[in-house]
């Protein structure tokens, strides 16, 4: 059963993405235009916004707006109002399937927003181009676009942008089988999706349903598909609608359930015909063909796969294309089957083959393993009943091969893999809130024992002056009750400190270097992937082995660090390099530092620092003494705070804040003045740490 594809194209101004799903804001905007007669820029915009907000609803109509959109910024020579009016008209083609229309205008968006360097638009630019050639089966140059479009999104840090991306790029990996990539990529686009972008959630959801369908899972994808279908309805997106109906279509069909799956399709295809859209019509002209093949009704299914056929060539969409050419090879098989005509079984046959030659042309142009894999099993079947049985071996073989490249182990462990860290990173978040909680409520329980004990000492000198027996009885139960407490303060404190050192141990470091420890297998570099794991379970067993220690000594924090960046630079294929500097005046055996103070800061600056630069990224860690206090530094010359992306909450938490968390602890306890300080450099961030420079002591345990 074919796969049902939806994309969302991205909306030309962040305001209008909930405008385009409901009606009531479309005739909003369209009293506006009729109460704005002046032939000026505000014109232009709501011209602009009524042409997006048409796309997914009536593209006809979101055409002739952006058209007008356009001659007005031509005539006013408004170049940035132009370009959005011509990106519209683009996403209101491609809506329609009409795709060399579609890469005009996208193209003509594209070149304006980079004369006049207009980053944000470019982007989103890229981002419509790519769906063109998705919808064409160009899917290396859509993966191209979707990737230049995520990185300027980044360095935007424009968070619907890149979720969107993520979406888009996740439904080509889609179309290529590769489920692992695409289940990253959708989860990875429900990560940026906001609260309030309802219209991006149901694509998400349809898409997993899509990732499920495909695996076979059907409760799963059932369950997906009718949260999409829900969304969709209620925000009034008919495009929306028809790829939800069309999805549990699929469904219903490969369940068995056809009569269900029937009408399914038709609402699908109702709800296409009134937009328009011929790839869409011939999607469902195609399922319902393939039901009633399955029926056994072959006069419908071949008068539907023929109609369907005739739409997907003059739509350009080669992968579909395919997809119906191999139907009709399987359809003609079956209806020539025991057939005595034997002039017109010679001639079936040589149809047959004629639409397996064409389909296999077009499998391979547009690299779909899974269309090869189909192409391979008729072609297996054709050869067979033609007598060549050698060849029908072949072919069949080389299906099967096709067949467990797709449904592997190791496609079902990766899937796993990423629902596993998508759970960890939510339980994350609620570990990060109870530990800044439990920081609070320490600072609090410490302000209550200074209070306590100040109201203690003028109640003890009252009671001195009352009555020297009443005074030592009382102060013994107090002393009892003040022991208790600071007991379970300690207690609460060490409990503290644990979670902050666990926190150290980033989910997104391991689930990184299993990553390229897989990789590396992969590309068959077992040296590199056998001396990768060793490093990789040294560093966790010198974090565990230290994990119960309140000090240890610089020396072994060091080496802990070292190795550390060694796996990240590993990793990152030595795109960075770095130095530790420890001034002759510090001896680091017998210096001692809360262990993995220093993990956090140099993590943040791999991650948000010297990663984003292609080569020639360089840490700098330089350790010295100053005014009795042990001074760390922290260089990179990364992008920097404000040229970068900006770090998210979550990474944030799980650094610099934790290390700064535990820097109090520290000043409680050791009245000391131990700081973090970030520096904004020309290039790069500098992140100093102050500790006081405990020297010549053992490390305690808790």
């Amino acid at each position: 059963m074919r796969k049902i594809r939806w994309f969302l194209a991205l909306s030309l101004s962040s305001a209008i993405c909930i405008v385009s799903a409901q009606n009531s804001e479309i005739d909003s905007l369209r009293k506006a235009l009729a109460n704005h007669a002046e032939l000026d820029t505000l014109r232009i915009d709501i011209l602009n916004e009524l042409s997006f907000a048409h796309y997914s609803i009536d593209p006809n109509e979101g055409i002739r707006y952006s058209q007008q959109a356009i001659d007005l910024a031509t005539q006013l020579n408004d170049l940035t109002r132009l370009a959005r009016a011509f990106n519209n008209k683009s996403a209101n083609h491609w809506a329609k399937g009409e795709d060399s229309l579609a890469f005009a205008m996208g193209e003509r968006a594209l070149e304006i927003h980079q004369e006049t360097g207009n980053m944000l638009g470019a982007a989103k630019a890229l981002n419509n181009l790519a769906l063109n050639y998705y919808n064409i089966s160009d899917f290396r140059k859509a993966l191209e676009y979707h990737d230049k479009a995520l990185i300027i999104f980044e360095e935007l840090d424009h968070t619907l942008g890149i979720a969107h991306s993520y979406s888009n790029a996740g439904v080509v990996h889609l179309s290529l089988s590769d489920y692992p990539r695409a289940l990253e990529n959708f989860l990875n686009a429900a990560r940026h999706v906001q609260d309030s972008d309802q219209a991006l959630r149901a694509n998400i959801a349809l898409n997993i349903g899509l990732v499920y369908k495909n695996m076979k899972q059907y409760e799963k994808a059932r369950q997906y598909t009718n949260e999409a279908l829900g969304l969709y309805t209620a925000l009034g997106m008919k495009q929306g609608e028809a790829n939800a109906f069309g999805n549990l279509g699929t469904i219903s069909s490969e369940q068995g359930f056809s009569r269900e799956a029937l009408e399914c399709f038709d609402k699908s295809l109702q709800l296409n015909t009134s937009i328009g859209n011929k790839r869409r019509i011939a999607g469902d002209l195609v399922n319902i063909a393939v039901v009633y093949h399955h029926l056994g009704d072959y006069t419908s299914a071949l008068r539907h796969f023929r109609e369907s056929l005739e739409l997907y060539e003059q739509s350009n969409d080669r992968e579909n294309t395919c997809f119906t050419l191999v139907k009709l090879a399987e359809l003609h098989l079956e209806m020539t089957s025991g057939t005595e005509l034997k002039n017109a079984y010679i001639s079936s046959l040589s149809q047959i083959f004629n639409y397996l030659k064409r389909a296999k042309q077009l499998a391979e142009e547009t690299r779909s393993i899974r269309r090869q894999q189909m192409v391979w099993d008729v072609m297996s079947r054709a050869y067979e009943r033609q007598g060549q049985h050698a060849k029908a071996l072949d072919a069949y073989k080389m299906s099967i091969a096709l067949r467990d490249s797709i449904f592997n182990s190791e496609n079902d462990k990766e899937i796993a893999r990423q629902q596993i860290l998508f759970e960890y990173e939510k339980k994350e978040a609620l570990l990060v809130a109870a530990h800044e909680k439990d920081i609070a409520v320490a600072h609090a329980e410490l302000q209550r024992q200074k209070t306590i004990d100040s109201a203690l000492i003028a109640g003890t000198v009252l009671l001195i002056l009352a009555a020297g027996a009443g005074y030592f009885l009382n102060k013994k139960k107090k002393d009892a009750e003040r022991q208790k407490r600071e007991a379970e303060f300690q207690a609460l404190i060490a409990e503290t400190k644990m979670k902050a050192l666990r926190a150290q141990m980033n989910p997104h470091f391991i689930f990184n270097s299993l990553n390229a420890i897989s990789n590396f297998i992969g590309s068959n570099q077992l040296d590199s992937a056998e001396d990768y794991l060793v490093r990789f379970s040294k560093v966790i067993r010198m974090i565990l082995e230290n994990s119960d220690c309140t000090e240890i000594s610089l020396s072994d924090d060091l080496k802990i660090l070292e190795q550390y960046i060694q796996l990240e630079r590993t990793r990152l294929r030595d795109r960075f390099s770095y130095e530790i500097i420890v001034d002759e005046s510090i001896d680091p055996e017998n210096t001692f530092v809360p262990p993995l103070i220093l993990q956090p800061i140099v993590e943040n600056s791999i991650w948000h620092g010297v990663s984003q630069l292609k080569a020639g990224g360089k840490i700098l860690i330089h350790i010295r003494e100053d005014s009795g206090n042990l001074i760390c530094e922290i260089d990179d010359n990364g992008p920097g705070r404000h040229k970068g992306k900006i770090q998210t909450k979550e990474h944030k938490s799980m650094g610099i804040d934790i290390a700064r968390s535990r820097l109090e602890i520290l000043n409680e306890q050791k009245l000391a003045g131990a700081d973090i300080v970030l520096t904004d450099k020309p290039e790069g961030l500098r992140v100093t740490v102050t500790l006081p420079l405990l020297q010549n002591t053992h490390h305690e345990h808790d």
